[in-house]
This record gives structure tokens, sequence and C-alpha cells, in this order.
């Protein structure tokens, strides 16, 4: 496991910190972009410039790198290009 890797799965939930796919509210550590499941929704490449451009730390001094920040708003730009799933259907 790398130092990366190990920082931030020993990062516990230090403050309230969602996961950052819009409309959930799963909350996850700081250290983390988001939920298991949305993170892997995010296609590999996207995930790889996260993970590559996450600077242990960032999440407490609130400094991500201009790096990160365009990696993060790339994943939010592919997020939004996705088809919307239908809501279901309200029962009585």
């Amino acid at each position: 496991m790398t130092h990366k890797a190990a920082y931030v799965k020993a990062q516990g939930q230090t403050r309230k910190h969602h996961c950052h796919w819009p409309g959930c509210d799963q909350q996850v550590p700081p250290a983390m972009w988001g939920c298991r499941p949305h993170w892997f929704a995010i296609p590999k490449p996207l995930r790889d410039a996260i993970w590559r451009t996450y600077k242990p730390g960032q999440e407490v001094n609130g400094t991500p790198s201009q790096a990160y920040i365009e990696a993060a708003r790339a994943v939010q730009e592919w997020i939004a290009e996705q088809p919307k799933k239908p809501e279901s259907p309200q029962l009585f």
C-alpha cells in the first residue's frame, strides 16, 4: 500500500463532509472524494486524475492544488453529461 493510500484509509470522519456526487448526502471522511458506489461510477481515467492530484492533508488545510480542482471539475462535468435516470413512480 502506498503512503497516500494508507493516509486516506486511516482518516476518519473528522467533520461533516458528504460525497461530491450531486444529490448524494452520504457522509465520507474528508480525505475521500465520495462514497464507494459513486467513486467507482466515475470512469477510471477521471478517478486516476483525482488520485494523482490529491495531496494528503489538503482536506485539512483547505488548499487543494489547481490540478486537483481541474480534475474535480472534469468529474463534475462528466457527471452532468450522464443521462438522468427516471425517478421511481410514487406509490399511493
